[in-house]
């Protein structure tokens, strides 16, 4: 019988949604390992002890060769790019390529036989714990598409249309399955790393913003300063076509 601390182990162990049933996964995995393709879909949950709080860590992965690709990426809940936390570079290639820390993300992971696709995106969150207790993932997912077709060869002669466009997905009565429109764009990309062969780098996720950059940035968002709510002796000049023209 287990002890305390092994259950509460397996207690804290997320059970996450995966593209396939545990058979199938396990000859996907097989035939990846066999091409040479590492993808790394699973979110981990981990601990900033200096903040205190639970954070998600994914790892955006994958690549491709002509006949077999797999690709995992993240964004935000409205599909954004998020900035990863550092790029990796190895001397392999269709494995790990960026880091990503959040406190909440999206996964999208897309799995490709030549032009069949299957596509899974899952929302991740952490559940704040009660006192004394770490956080817990919480998995939804947002859209799984099973067996979907796009007749483009995205590894050849067709590649310049990687990128652009998604595989067609439909319903066992053949009805068309829609992505929601605010992922569209992370999926499209996830798509073009799924065919990027020989892939060694990342497709959506994005570098961070300097300081400098965030700080303008920030501004621009609260909008012009008005003279009365300077503080005494303020030399700032609104950044307009106007202050900066020679």
């Amino acid at each position: 019988m287990p002890n305390a601390e092994q259950r509460d182990r397996t207690e804290n162990r997320p059970v996450q949604p995966s593209l396939a049933a545990r058979g199938e996964r396990r000859r996907i995995e097989r035939r990846l390992q066999e091409a040479g393709i590492f993808c790394q879909p699973e979110v981990s949950r981990q601990y900033q002890a200096m903040a205190k709080r639970s954070v998600l860590r994914g790892v955006e992965s994958g690549g491709a060769t002509k006949e077999i690709g797999r690709y995992v990426t993240f964004c935000d809940g409205e599909g954004e790019p998020i900035a990863w936390l550092q790029p990796i570079d190895s001397v392999a290639v269709n494995g790990r390529h960026a880091v990503v820390i959040a406190p909440a993300l999206v996964s999208v992971e897309v799995f490709r036989v030549r032009n069949t696709y299957d596509v899974l995106i899952v929302n991740h969150e952490v559940v704040q714990p009660v006192e004394g207790r770490r956080g817990q993932i919480e998995s939804k997912i947002v859209f799984r598409g099973r067996q979907g077709y796009l007749p483009l060869d995205l590894t050849g002669d067709e590649k310049n249309m990687a990128g652009q466009i998604v595989p067609e997905f439909f319903n066992k009565a053949g009805e068309p399955i829609a992505v929601a429109p605010p992922f569209g764009k992370v999926l499209r990309a996830a798509v073009r790393g799924a065919t990027c062969t020989g892939c060694t780098h990342q497709h959506y996720l994005v570098p961070p913003k300097a300081p400098a950059a965030a700080a303008v940035e920030s501004a621009a968002k609260l909008g012009p300063t008005n003279d009365g709510d300077r503080s005494e002796g303020s030399s700032a000049i609104p950044a307009t076509e106007d202050a900066v023209a020679v």
